[in-house]
């Protein structure tokens, strides 16, 4: 092929990429520095910010997410400054990334119309809801999809080389978000399976036994060291703990939330966002009946392997979905769908090849579905923007927020009234003002939540504060905390004297 040809072949994805990154650019450019996670983020913030003074994910403070999400967020702070605003730039970042990274996977087997198709909901429905934050699952999914994205040219091409990396990133997406991880796994597993059993010769077996083999080589290389290296520093057995036995134990019963129901008293954008989490599982149902057609007939083919791996990866994903059904926990889900939904899609288009008529007015049928979908769905998934117009104009901010003065009056005034070397104690679960404050939590525990701790737990968690005295306690939802933690409410009460409330927070001082 001439130079010429190449650059003209590459024209299209050329394209492609620049509209993608042009979309997400409109989405993320007013939003990307808008509004705070006083939770999650401040979780990843804090921890980074442990990881940076020489803790242990896990060993040192409990986390129910794996520790290599902190390291990054600490490197990030390291490169870029220690601020919010860092670590929002990253998740902007992952955020670029995940529809290109979708598009690539997509182009292994589809056209680039039908890979742009694929990776534009990606633009909307996702990182923008979480206010651009780089959290654990979403670093995750980017480990996730790349592992995927080198895999798959592994097994096409004779660059089995590729598999290695593939290996070493699903390897890294254990340590970053391990249940997505290990369904990433099983789903590479199984299209191997499935290639293998294809009819036809569009996999030559050999190439594909020996990018299996790099594959696994590459987890190796990554797993065995992490393994051996938290076992030597004794972080292993909690990390079992938390990571392993603390969701089948306890989470699913402290954190569920029932999955939405049809009701007909709803608005147009509620009821597709309840559509939206039974439309997975529905074309999942539909490509399921389609491959058994498929094997039953003996027509399962490398195109039929192919959908195999969408609707198993796809399916393991959603059932982050089945234990909390939330909206953040839908989107989550979403990328391996958006994946089977272009390439289902695809297959519809090929079959009606033949009759141009039909082929069209499916498509404009699909095409209006989608883009009416998701505009019906923009005022859910996109977080309002007009009200976060005040920066946080803290040394650790740089983001817009409601009330910024105000807040960064409370803090500058914690600061003033906290010496470096001493602790605070912010609860239940507000630990944004440790990193906002840079003062340190002198507990193993980074939020507490209703049945996640157990009265032991509580018990253990005072003896630390005692170790090193917090010179103040931020205490919200005392009723709450009353209810479900009383030995702490009893704790502050003999050695706190209530100071005043900021908003729904209650400042406790040491006597």
């Amino acid at each position: 092929m001439q130079i010429s040809e190449i650059k003209s072949a590459r024209l299209p994805d050329l394209l492609c990429a620049a509209l993608l990154l042009a979309f997400a650019l409109a989405i993320a450019y007013p939003r990307w520095r808008a509004g705070i996670d006083w939770r999650d983020e401040g979780l990843l913030a804090c921890g980074a910010m442990r990881v940076m003074h020489g803790e242990v994910p896990q060993r040192d403070f409990v986390s129910v997410q794996p520790p290599l999400s902190f390291y990054t967020a600490a490197s990030i702070f390291k490169l870029c400054g220690t601020s919010l605003v860092s670590l929002r730039g990253f998740g902007l970042s992952i955020f670029l990334l995940l529809p290109l990274l979708i598009y690539g996977v997509s182009r292994n087997f589809m056209g680039p119309v039908f890979s742009l198709v694929g990776a534009a909901p990606a633009c909307i429905l996702g990182l923008p809801y979480c206010n651009f934050v780089p959290l654990a699952v979403w670093q995750g999914i980017v480990a996730s999809l790349a592992a995927v994205f080198f895999f798959l040219p592994a097994v096409f091409s004779t660059r089995q080389w590729l598999a290695l990396p593939a290996g070493a990133l699903s390897a890294a997406s254990l340590f970053l978000r391990h249940d997505q991880a290990v369904y990433t796994m099983v789903s590479i597993v199984a299209l191997t399976i499935a290639l293998a059993l294809a009819r036809g010769d569009s996999v030559s077996k050999a190439n594909l036994k020996r990018a299996l083999l790099l594959w696994l080589g590459g987890i190796a290389i990554i797993l065995i060291p992490a393994i051996l290296i938290w076992w030597r520093i004794g972080a292993l057995p909690e990390m079992f703990r938390q990571l392993i036995l603390f969701p089948i134990t306890t989470y699913r019963k402290t954190s569920s939330l029932p999955f939405p129901r049809l009701t007909v008293l709803r608005s147009a954008w509620e009821t597709a966002v309840v559509l939206l989490f039974y439309l997975p599982p529905f074309v999942q149902a539909i490509a399921s009946l389609y491959l058994v057609r498929s094997i039953v007939s003996r027509r399962f083919s490398g195109r039929e392997a192919l959908l195999t791996f969408f609707v198993i990866w796809s399916a393991l994903f959603y059932l982050q979905v089945t234990i909390r059904s939330d909206f953040t926990h839908l989107v989550i889900a979403l990328p391996p769908f958006f994946l089977l939904l272009a390439f289902g899609w695809s297959i519809v288009r090929q079959t009606f090849a033949n009759h141009h008529k039909i082929n069209l007015a499916l498509s404009a049928v699909f095409a209006i579905l989608v883009a009416s979908f998701l505009w019906t769905l923009r005022s859910f998934a996109l977080p309002d923007v007009t009200r976060a117009k005040e920066l946080l104009a803290l040394e650790r901010g740089g983001i817009r927020i409601e009330h910024a003065h105000v807040i960064a009056d409370f803090v500058q005034q914690l600061r003033a009234s906290v010496p470096p070397d001493r602790s605070i104690l912010a609860l239940p679960y507000q630990p944004m003002f440790y990193f906002l404050c840079d003062r340190r939590n002198p507990t193993r525990w980074n939020y507490l939540w209703p049945g996640d701790q157990t009265a032991q737990d509580h018990e253990r968690l005072i003896e630390e504060a005692e170790r090193d005295p917090p010179a103040v306690v931020l205490l919200a939802q005392q009723r709450e905390v009353a209810a479900f933690a009383p030995a702490i409410v009893e704790y502050l009460r003999e050695r706190y004297l209530w100071s005043s409330d900021v908003g729904d927070i209650a400042i406790y001082v040491r006597f």
